[in-house]
């Protein structure tokens, strides 16, 4: 962060260093990975959960085909660029 603040152009916001959007989709780079990840690791399966804020203000996760699905780590400190994973026997 403080590299991407003395490197910033000037004209250029404070604000947007500490954006924490993304230039690209992790959800399209995750699913384009999975084939390789199963390959090298010999994992059976691998199911990437997309998490959003409820109703409630609670996480949600959802697969990519909207089915909803229980959270089995705590996630309340995942954030864009810093994942969360979690395995488990099969």
């Amino acid at each position: 962060m403080k590299r991407a603040l003395l490197s910033r152009q000037a004209g250029t916001p404070v604000s947007s260093v500490l954006d924490r959007t993304l230039i690209f989709n992790e959800i399209e780079v995750l699913d384009e990975a999975i084939p390789y990840i199963k390959r090298s690791a010999g994992i059976a399966e691998i199911n990437v959960i997309e998490l959003s804020v409820g109703q409630n203000g609670v996480f949600e996760g959802k697969t990519k085909h909207g089915d909803k699905v229980e959270l089995l780590v705590p996630v309340d400190k995942t954030v864009p660029g810093m994942p969360t994973f979690a395995f488990e026997n099969i």
